[in-house]
């Protein structure tokens, strides 16, 4: 029997300390109207995104439905290890691999034997300080809900921390133009904390 209340004691606790680590691994803040997930890298569905870190997402009221004015948008943020600011290039190159594993795409054929692939440009803007700015836009194919062509208009951001060789991303992501109110909510959510911030 003292057996069984240790056992279940210590359940208890790690069930209570995994919790906690989760709650630390926030980077976003959002009112609780936001749904969240935390995913550890490396993320199952998609394994050649090669970071060591862990990735927030916040998904508003609506986003996974066709007639929603928040269709398909979202946010989420990468905290990850990195010898250095990642560049256009390298964020071109995941966000390809992350919407390729997400949607089941890639090199695969559709039921009318199309072949889809996601494409990914994004654009570096002036910003001060360790912050740097990028605009962009991901094409891909919305294997989810629409079955349709999908065009995200993407805003990000990238704080890079030298000292403790950590990067912080943050993307907002919506099919909508950036002109579209859903762009309102989007920027309402921020950062918790950025690179060199524990």
């Amino acid at each position: 029997m003292k057996n069984f209340v240790i056992t279940i004691s210590l359940l208890c606790l790690s069930i209570g300390a995994f919790g906690q680590e989760k709650e630390q691994l926030n980077l976003l803040k959002a009112d609780s109207t936001w749904i969240k997930e935390i995913i550890e890298f490396p993320i199952g569905f998609a394994q050649e995104i090669k970071f060591e870190g862990f990735e927030d997402l916040r998904f508003p009221e609506g986003w996974s439905k066709q007639d929603s004015p928040m269709f398909w948008s979202y946010v989420w943020a990468w905290s990850i290890t990195a010898t250095k600011e990642l560049t256009e290039n390298d964020i071109e190159r995941n966000i390809q691999f992350y919407f390729d594993g997400l949607l089941g795409i890639g090199s695969g054929k559709n039921a009318k034997g199309e072949i889809h692939q996601t494409s990914a440009l994004f654009v570096k803007r002036e910003a001060g300080g360790d912050t740097s700015e990028y605009i962009g836009k991901v094409k891909t194919f919305d294997t989810r809900y629409s079955n349709k062509p999908l065009t995200f208009h993407v805003l990000a951001e990238q704080y890079y921390c030298e000292r403790q060789k950590k990067a912080v991303l943050i993307f907002r992501y919506s099919p909508k133009t950036f002109e579209d109110d859903a762009w309102l909510k989007l920027k309402s959510i921020t950062l918790e904390r950025h690179a060199c911030e524990n």
